[in-house]
């Protein structure tokens, strides 16, 4: 892009730019999960690399000419329209870049706020709330409470409803409402607002709509009572945390679910699988609260109802994707395991009927896969069941199986750095083994701790799947990490820096002996520096595998030169000389001095990470990527 100062132009030239970006990578994508040959899948994987790289160029100015006026308090009407029009012409689902799009709304909202300009503000302040709900659901807890002010400031400004012309403007209102009552209090966030808060905002939209003003100008709009239907419809996503609820709230609920569901069955001439899973589940819940029924017998029918759906489903839809078969498909079995967790009696039944849930789901994601059906939505559900579901499984080979076939082995950029990584890791060991296996012993006493085979081919074993896991928690993240093409911000940086965190989640029970190396893979040999800041793995017996985890992340992201656009890549030689000079401090002196001893070993790391990455890469790709089994 040519250097010039930001105009309205320039503004349009950038979205365009930016939905070609997306269309090209979208296409490349498609592309490179249909090559057939090792020759066709290389040359479109050079081709994306080259595109990614293209584009982080492109941004990266982008991003300066945007920083230099728009975050610099430099903005005038003319750009103020040219963004406002250009942002909401990129649907939220389309927009992955949603850190940026968040400053940018929050810029835009401040100065339409300033100008007393409504019609502006309110469907900004919309925008921005599902943006930052959508961050908040990529572990960005603090953006909780920003989304919750974005839906009151749009409901402080009620007393100018009369005032607003534009429907779909006075709608928004309604949809504050909708967020309030409905979604955010099912965010999973420590701010989450309680079930009694989203009854007050039901019953508060409910009094809103009733009220003269909005009554004497959309009292006949099928439009706003379509509003008011949905509000209460989906008010009954409660029921995930109706147990916690006070009285008052479960009352409203079990009340509210009987008025929907039989509005909903009358209108599905008393077909109750054309109604909407969610009024269901709520039916049968209140059911159980009311002590009409038992959850076994509730678990029961809603057994036989998920059965019968997916059947009329699968009948009716075939290999089509549908947004509400994909709701009824993902939150059905979650919310039946949650269920069976309350039965105390007929265990081997209740565990006959988990393991068909989780098989059903695992089948369900698997289709998906098989029919070439991706979207960041599909993966997010994904990766939550994943973290959801290892708890119910029993032995370690399980868990991991299931969280390599359904987790890793399914998202490009953390499936790839995996399994070089691995391979990577594998070679350092038998190297260590070979020169250093003293270094070894640690590890080789906390696998016989923990009654597992300690010979040097199962301490390798375990190297390499602690390489397998050790970046687990970026699967939680993926819409940031390498999705951008350009470079991170430093917010975006720090919710990076919290995937060991998140992936520790998952180390629990017999998946335990993984924790210190997810924990620990990012903080530097003397402990001094790197992440998580507040802790220290120095006499962690798995400190030296963290060792070999940090150098091999810096050999394969140092000189990948097509997956981590936001650095250039370098060669083996030059990453070799970074080790050696922050031996000591960053890395583990004793596995850097193996690439100078051992020459077999260097030579080995140089043709994996340098001369026959996109060779792996593919062999990779055709025996695990996207595959039902391990």
């Amino acid at each position: 892009m040519k250097k010039e100062r930001l105009n309205p132009a320039l503004i349009r030239a950038v979205y365009s730019s930016y939905r070609n970006q997306r269309r090209i990578m979208n296409d490349l994508n498609r592309r490179l999960s249909a090559a057939t040959t090792r020759e066709e899948w290389t040359s479109i994987y050079q081709e994306r690399a080259a595109t990614i790289r293209a584009a982080f160029d492109v941004n990266t100015e982008t991003t300066v000419l945007i920083n230099d006026t728009v975050f610099a308090n430099k903005l005038d009407y003319d750009y103020a329209e040219s963004f406002y029009h250009e942002d909401f012409s990129v649907q939220t689902e389309e927009n992955s870049d949603i850190f940026f799009s968040c400053r940018l709304l929050t810029t835009l909202a401040d100065y339409y706020r300033e100008q007393h300009d409504l019609i502006r503000l309110l469907p900004l302040l919309d925008r921005l709330g599902q943006n930052y709900i959508a961050t908040v659901k990529m572990h960005m807890a603090s953006n909780y409470n920003k989304a919750l002010e974005c839906y009151r400031e749009i409901l402080s400004y009620r007393s100018n409803y009369s005032l607003i012309p534009d429907l779909s403007i006075r709608k928004l209102f309604f949809q504050a409402y909708y967020s309030l009552s409905c979604i955010l209090p099912i965010v999973e966030c420590k701010d989450t607002i309680a079930p009694s808060q989203s009854l007050d905002y039901l019953l508060e939209v409910f009094s809103f709509y009733n009220s003269p003003t909005v009554q004497k100008i959309d009292g006949q709009s099928e439009e706003i009572a379509r509003c008011i239907d949905n509000i209460k419809e989906n008010w009954l996503w409660i029921e995930y945390r109706i147990d916690v609820a006070d009285p008052e709230t479960i009352a409203a609920f079990i009340k509210v679910s009987h008025d929907v569901y039989d509005k909903m069955l009358r209108a599905a001439n008393n077909d109750i699988l054309k109604l909407p899973v969610s009024t269901v589940i709520a039916f049968q819940h209140a059911a159980i609260l009311e002590g009409n029924t038992s959850y076994i017998d509730a678990v029961n029918y809603m057994m036989n109802y998920y059965n019968n759906k997916r059947a009329a489903n699968a009948e009716a839809l075939g290999n089509e994707f549908n947004e509400g078969d994909f709701y009824f498909q993902t939150k059905l079995p979650i919310a039946l395991i949650k269920w069976l967790d309350k039965i105390d009696i007929l265990s081997d039944m209740c565990a006959a009927m988990r393991k068909k849930l989780i098989d059903e789901q695992n089948s369900y994601f698997i289709s998906l896969s098989e029919r070439k059906i991706f979207s960041h939505k599909i993966y997010e559900a994904c990766c939550s069941w994943c973290f959801f579901a290892v708890n119910y499984l029993g032995t370690r080979e399980e868990k991991e199986n299931f969280l390599i076939s359904m987790l890793i082995n399914r998202q490009p950029l953390t499936f790839f750095n995996a399994y070089l990584n691995a391979e990577l890791a594998v070679l350092v060991a038998e190297s260590l083994y070979l020169h250093t296996p003293i270094l070894l012993n640690a590890c080789e006493t906390f696998l016989k701790v923990n009654g597992m085979s300690f010979t040097r081919r199962d301490v390798i074993e375990f190297i390499r799947k602690c390489a397998l896991f050790h970046d687990i928690g970026l699967n939680r993240i993926s819409k940031i990490d390498g999705t951008q093409y350009r470079k991170l911000t430093d917010l975006e940086f720090d919710v990076i820096r919290r995937h060991p965190e998140l992936g520790a989640e998952i180390a629990t029970g017999n998946l335990s002996i993984y924790r210190d190396v997810i924990l620990g893979h990012h903080k530097t040999y003397d402990q001094t520096d790197g992440y998580p800041k507040d802790m220290d793995f120095s006499n962690s017996p798995l400190k030296v595998v963290c060792d070999i985890l940090t150098i091999c992340d810096a050999l394969n992201s140092g000189t990948d030169k097509s997956g981590r656009c936001y650095k250039e890549p370098k060669d083996f030689s030059i990453v070799l000389s970074e080790l050696i000079t922050d031996s000591g401090t960053k890395y583990n002196t004793s596995i850097v001095n193996l690439f100078l001893n051992d020459m077999d070993l260097a030579y080995k790391v140089d043709k994996l990470i340098s001369r026959d990455r996109e060779n792996i890469y593919y062999d990779y790709f055709v025996n695990y990527f996207d595959k039902p089994t391990v």
